[in-house]
């Protein structure tokens, strides 16, 4: 089944969302459309050069739409917690990262808590996790042997090895490695 976009309607509901308080009902299925949009049109080898070209401006059209709406949705959130927002008016998807949000704002209040406080061994303990933190990478060249921030040996590694490294470690490599995504919280440095 074919799905297509109205750019006019995906415009009418970002400014529908600029322009209230609230937070506008979105169809449950409306970022899996998108989703399913654009994995129908990734490989659109149109054998028209202006087809190719229009499809392409469509496309970063539809993004830049999208994530202005979800800039405006997630502000709402963010700054104004005071408001009475309508939650159900969100996507399953959107409450996943509400819930990230929310986890954040109370991060930030415990932070400047402690900072009020005058609890610097929390500032310390935060400092220390970080440095702890390891992340995923894959390795794209060959890196020497090397101690890491942790003290530790690591390498030789070679292209197309998979392995886990300090943060602090990632930086001076960044062109012979890519990261995963994100940090590999649930593996401790033994």
């Amino acid at each position: 089944m074919a799905v297509t976009l109205d750019i006019g309607r995906l415009y009418d509901l970002l400014i529908n969302e600029i322009l209230n308080d609230d937070f506008t009902k979105l169809d449950e299925n409306f970022f899996e459309n998108i989703v399913l949009y654009f994995k129908q049109n990734k490989n659109n080898n149109s054998s028209s050069t202006i087809n190719t070209a229009l499809s392409y401006e469509e496309k970063t059209i539809i993004l830049s739409l999208i994530k202005k709406l979800l800039e405006v949705r997630s502000r709402k959130l963010f700054l104004d917690s005071s408001k009475k927002l309508t939650l159900s008016n969100l996507t399953l998807e959107e409450r996943f990262l509400y819930d990230q949000i929310i986890k954040f704002k109370r991060n930030i209040e415990v932070f400047l808590k402690d900072i009020e406080m005058g609890h610097a061994n929390k500032l310390e303990e935060i400092k220390k996790k970080v440095i702890k933190k390891t992340v995923l990478v894959s390795i794209h060249s060959d890196i020497p042997k090397f101690v890491g921030v942790d003290l530790k040996n690591y390498g030789p590694l070679e292209p197309e090895d998979v392995t886990i490294l300090p943060n602090g470690n990632i930086e001076p490599f960044l062109n012979k490695l890519s990261v995963s995504g994100g940090w590999a919280e649930s593996i401790e440095n033994p």
